[in-house]
């Protein structure tokens, strides 16, 4: 995917999570976070200082936009730091693939999987900074469960439409 369409679809998915997805929720405890698409669909060879910092203002502006105080931020950050690590680890043949990850480049069973490894990870990162307590830990749990299933079922349905 070129800079210009990589660049339109993060405004879409900015503009989706801030006037849609923000507003939604299941039971008080699934929140979808459909911006992490954006990191993931940065270009595999994309240097690492680069991808850092698309997280750390990513994340920035989600915390402004929500008045969160760090955690999106330190939550992309993360996110970011740890995705070059699955994609050596878990992704077979890495040096094939030229552009971003999608599952046309690595297929759809390891799309998922990493999909699903970092997703979660970011959750549990974003509720348990905002719990700022292990006091309620299974709360924690939960809230990452089920924000997570939700993300990877939104960004697999756009995932399969963007084909």
């Amino acid at each position: 995917m070129g800079w210009n369409k990589q660049i339109i679809q993060a405004f879409v998915v900015i503009v989706l999570q801030v006037l849609l997805f923000n507003h939604l929720q299941i039971a008080g405890f699934g929140f979808p976070m459909v911006y992490v698409l954006i990191l993931m669909n940065l270009p595999v060879h994309i240097p690492r200082w680069a991808e850092m910092l698309v997280g750390a203002i990513l994340g920035l502006f989600f915390d402004i936009w929500c008045t969160s105080l760090g955690v999106n931020m330190a939550a992309c950050i993360a996110f970011s730091f740890l995705r070059p690590i699955f994609l050596s680890n878990g992704i077979q043949d890495i040096e094939r693939i030229k552009g971003e990850i999608t599952s046309k480049s690595i297929g759809r069973i390891e799309y998922v999987k990493y999909l699903a490894l970092l997703t979660s990870v970011h959750h549990l990162l974003v509720f348990a900074l905002e719990a700022w307590s292990w006091h309620n830990w299974w709360m924690v749990l939960i809230q990452t469960a089920i924000s997570s299933v939700l993300t990877i079922v939104i960004v697999v349905i756009y995932d399969t439409f963007n084909r």
